[in-house]
């Protein structure tokens, strides 16, 4: 199994995704998480040549339907801008969704944050049935189309700026 972003776990066996916390708290579905962002080559030496990421997680909340797709009852996305400021030689990472802006030295310090996911609230208990089945579901990806125009033909034709976890599912019991 691939981890996000194109490297082979430890281990060979070890998921990108850890620690999933799926917890109900005064009434609201709350996630805590790990995803372990691995960049290749190509991507790191772009991002240490000026090259601005956009990391993204998406989540879901489904629910399983007999003989028909699953419904999409929530749907998250927890988007990030990574920069490195060659000057300060320091790792930048902001936030979309809160526009907090943080700074970090190294580059698995800043994607050890990214990858942090902690009391994220999902949906509202109210919003699910009892009698349904329902899942979470995770992944993490590199927006391609975020990068500058120069470059999107080239991560388009190049395998090694696909960089997607996949989906990884765990079960909601309402």
């Amino acid at each position: 199994m691939l981890s996000p972003f194109g490297a082979a776990p430890a281990g060979g066996d070890t998921p990108p995704i850890h620690d999933v916390r799926i917890l109900l708290v005064d009434g609201v579905y709350r996630l805590g998480a790990r995803v372990e962002f691995r960049l290749n080559d190509t991507v790191r030496e772009a991002l240490e040549n000026g090259v601005p990421l956009v990391l993204e997680l998406q989540i879901q909340v489904v629910r399983e339907r007999e003989l028909l797709w699953p419904e999409i009852i929530a749907e998250l996305r927890q988007r990030f801008s990574l920069r490195y400021h060659a000057l300060s030689q320091r790792y930048l990472v902001r936030n979309f969704n809160t526009g907090v802006l943080q700074s970090f030295r190294f580059l698995d310090d800043a994607l050890r944050a990214i990858g942090n996911i902690y009391d994220l609230p999902l949906l509202d208990a109210n919003l699910l049935k009892r009698d349904g089945d329902y899942r979470v579901r995770l992944r993490s990806q590199l927006d391609i189309e975020s990068l500058p125009s120069p470059m999107r033909l080239w991560a388009y034709l190049d395998s090694d700026w696909r960089l997607n976890s996949g989906w990884y599912e765990w079960p909601l019991s309402p």
